[in-house]
């Protein structure tokens, strides 16, 4: 009977299915552990499965949320997916990312609303320093009008502030492009020699269509756009040779 006692704890182990949730939103690389058995597992996005019976203790565990500890109760290996719930921690963020192509911004993060105009920091600049009309004057005069407009006309700072803020918007361009075609892929599927890649990123911004496609985060027309553009900017390449 002692010989066979660990075939019989065998074989009462089941597979626990579940998804551990914050919300409704799964949560990736969260550990499971059975602390009765001493097995564990992590969540992938949200799913995990592991080994266990009817009063085992589960510990669920991440630096990203609350520890939460329990027994398992018959119930938790009829119902398929198993829910566990949990809460998420604070967590301070050095930064912010926001990747438009996947459908997340501003306004969806509930950050600014929907129809409000949002301006660069070079845009916000140039409205400010570079919007001298000439009936200003009268309101200078008058002292109901900063000087910063009119000096700034003067003084050419107004034509300076405009060339920023194109190139600070090519720059945003190319950075959106780079992130779906850095380097190594347009080395590997758009056959641009390594040494241009920048130059193209470049000559590829300029196209209108390219730039709304990139603003609009339109990935299969940026797809198709970028694929036009290779082909002619690696025809000029030969007929410059």
């Amino acid at each position: 009977m002692v010989v066979l006692f660990p075939f019989i704890v065998f074989a009462q182990q089941r597979e626990l299915r579940g998804r551990v949730l914050a919300g409704e939103v799964p949560l990736h690389d969260v550990y499971i552990i059975n602390a009765t058995s001493g097995q564990e597992t992590k969540t992938v996005y949200g799913s995990f499965s592991i080994s266990a019976q009817p009063g085992d203790k589960l510990v669920v565990y991440s630096p990203k949320i609350n520890t939460r500890k329990f027994i398992l109760h018959e119930d938790a290996f009829s119902d398929t997916p198993y829910i566990i719930t949990v809460n998420l921690t604070p967590q301070e963020l050095e930064e912010v990312v926001i990747d438009k192509y996947q459908g997340v911004d501003e306004v969806t993060l509930g950050l600014v609303p929907a129809d409000q105009k949002q301006y660069t920091y070079a845009e916000r600049q140039y409205k400010a320093g570079a919007g001298f009309k000439a009936y200003h004057l009268a309101y200078i005069l008058v002292g109901g009008m900063p000087l910063d407009p009119l000096i700034n006309a003067m003084t050419g700072r107004a034509k300076m502030l405009k060339s920023q803020l194109e190139t600070g918007k090519k720059e945003q361009l190319i950075a959106l492009a780079e992130e779906l075609y850095p380097t190594d892929k347009m080395v590997n599927d758009l056959h641009i020699p390594e040494e241009y890649a920048q130059g193209f990123l470049f000559y590829a911004v300029e196209d209108e269509s390219l730039a709304l496609a990139l603003k609009e985060g339109n990935e299969k027309q940026v797809t198709f756009l970028m694929l036009k553009l290779s082909e002619e900017y690696l025809a000029s390449m030969q007929v410059n040779e």
